[in-house]
């Protein structure tokens, strides 16, 4: 759908990965621009803030990529959707989210960190891939009973989950093209096996249109 959307966007973050996801989901056109990680001030002077991503439709500015998938469900309403109209599975939904913005990211917000901190100690990988390898082990678990987290279709739990999740299972070819990634490919591991996992990750990010990796 051709529509006057906008995303300021850190290509290699989980949040903005998040958000081209949910609009590649939803096919819904949009415009990326690149925010330079050094200088905020392009998404400051649009937003007022320096996070990314900021979604702009139109003279509406949009920041938070919890808001920013929230705003898309409710003004363009066409399915696929990201959430639901039944409580209980909506309810699900949230719960996958408050999960995905906390001990499914925390291990990635570790490692990068450790990343722009200068301090890549091999242990903080160590340490981060433990708390991943739980992370997963729930996901795994859940996706033995079904192809997605919430229901039988993808919706804004996935969205928000399997964006951190990639980090932890880089492949040599994406993880050599970029020195950042390969910090992350040699350190941080989902655990063994985890092959439904995987398969679901790969399901997922199938639609970030910005990734071209």
């Amino acid at each position: 759908m051709s529509v006057d959307l906008a995303l300021y966007e850190l290509r290699f973050s989980p949040n903005n990965i998040k958000a081209r996801v949910a609009l590649g989901y939803k096919g819904l056109e949009h415009t990326l621009i690149p925010v330079d990680p050094a200088d905020r001030g392009t998404v400051i002077a649009v937003s007022g803030q320096p996070l990314t991503p900021v979604l702009k439709h139109g003279s509406t500015v949009i920041f938070d990529s919890g808001a920013i998938l929230r705003y898309l469900d409710a003004n363009f309403p066409q399915a696929p959707r990201l959430f639901s109209a039944d409580y209980s599975k909506m309810r699900a939904i949230e719960e996958w989210e408050h999960f995905g913005r906390g001990a499914a990211i925390a291990p990635v917000g570790r490692m990068f960190r450790a990343v722009f901190g200068g301090d890549r100690d091999p242990e903080v990988g160590r340490l981060a891939s433990a708390a991943l390898a739980t992370v997963s082990e729930r996901i795994e678990a859940r996706l033995a009973e079904a192809e997605w987290l919430v229901g039988d279709r993808m919706t804004a739990a996935d969205v928000t989950v399997a964006p951190p999740i990639w980090y932890g299972m880089l492949p040599e070819s994406v993880a050599s093209r970029f020195e950042m990634l390969a910090f992350f490919a040699a350190n941080l591991h989902l655990g063994a096996g985890r092959e439904r996992t995987r398969a679901w990750v790969n399901r997922v990010l199938a639609h970030d249109g910005g990734l071209r990796l």
